[in-house]
């Protein structure tokens, strides 16, 4: 089997360290997402992937993804693919965007508002944009209405994730990256906002702590094309 490299992001609001990580392109670390990422690469079709339950360790935790009998509209095949998680269910946006959600995963903290997220300082915009997924993640979870909210419904956000594999800036002023601010968001519109720069899947898993009584969220994304990359606590 062939194996296409794809650059990963990583982040993990959670209370587990990961000290060592596989590169996002080796079979072992790749493998169960594979054929998703195929089939939304083919389309060139950005989503999102919300998940009820994790295992905290790389990648997300999904069932066996079946290969589809047919081809057919995007959600059908998706929902073929998923066949062996009946909570599964799968719609797509009238953008395009295709949604992938367990029954049963709490929105709260996806539905918290963001009044104001820059990524400028004083008008000046190129030292402060997030030139890779990575960096508007961070940024956007470590909003002060996230961590207030995260806080008051005891749920754990660790500090920044500082481990870096991978290439690393300065990059290009033509690169790609988010400028300006995000205004009046949920959370979740943020990381939909995050895809419009760089295509993907944002992942979010509700996670519960060691102490089984907190929440640990963890929220990953996958870059649909690109050089690898991977970050770790």
């Amino acid at each position: 089997m062939r194996y296409r490299a794809l650059g990963v992001v990583i982040i993990g609001i959670t209370t587990c360290s990961w000290r060592q990580a596989a590169p996002p392109a080796s079979p072992k670390f790749m493998a169960p997402l594979q054929p998703l990422m195929e089939v939304l690469r083919r389309a060139k079709v950005s989503g999102s992937l919300e998940l009820s339950r994790c295992d905290f360790g790389p990648p997300p935790h999904l069932p066996n993804l079946r290969v589809p009998a047919a081809v057919g509209p995007l959600p059908q095949v998706l929902r073929e693919m998923f066949a062996d998680d009946p909570v599964m269910q799968v719609t797509q946006d009238a953008d395009g965007t295709i949604r992938m959600i367990e029954t049963g995963v709490p929105t709260d903290l996806l539905d918290v508002k963001i009044r104001h997220l820059p990524f400028e300082l004083n008008g000046i915009a190129f030292q402060y944009a997030a030139f890779t997924p990575y960096d508007a993640l961070r940024a956007i979870v470590h909003t002060p209405e996230v961590l207030a909210f995260a806080k008051a419904h005891s749920i754990v956000i660790p500090p920044p994730v500082i481990g870096i594999i991978g290439p690393t800036g300065p990059y290009p002023a033509e690169s790609p990256h988010i400028a300006g601010s995000m205004d009046d968001l949920t959370l979740s519109q943020a990381l939909d906002r995050v895809l419009k720069t760089f295509p993907g899947i944002w992942v979010y898993e509700d996670c519960l702590c060691s102490d089984m009584k907190s929440r640990c969220p963890v929220f990953w994304f996958f870059n649909l094309e690109g050089p690898g990359l991977i970050l770790e606590e």
